[in-house]
């Protein structure tokens, strides 16, 4: 009986090293709660797109505590709390 407990343990042990996580998968949940969090923080109204797909920020525009006042910024251009602000803008206010 020792024999068939030890067996089990290995082969159980051998598929909880051969099953590997998935980093990417962490990756792009912390990047989804972040862009949330900072969809949360902006209103669609204090920015527009231009026809350059560059987005500006109205005067008098705040994220949460930061000033964001008259800034023109694309994708990849501002990074807030791990998001990418043109890109929350642009999945949040698009249609707006």
């Amino acid at each position: 009986m020792r024999r068939r407990e030890f067996i089990s343990c290995v082969i159980a042990a051998s598929f909880a090293v051969i099953i590997p996580t998935d980093p990417t998968h962490t990756q792009t949940t912390k990047q989804a709660a972040a862009e949330n969090t900072l969809a949360a923080k902006i209103k669609c109204k204090d920015f527009q797109k231009t026809s350059e797909g560059k987005w500006i920020s109205s005067a008098g525009t705040r994220i949460g505590k930061l000033d964001f006042s008259s800034h023109t910024f694309g994708i990849g251009e501002v990074d807030i709390g791990g998001a990418d602000l043109a890109t929350v803008l642009s999945r949040k206010c698009a249609a707006n």
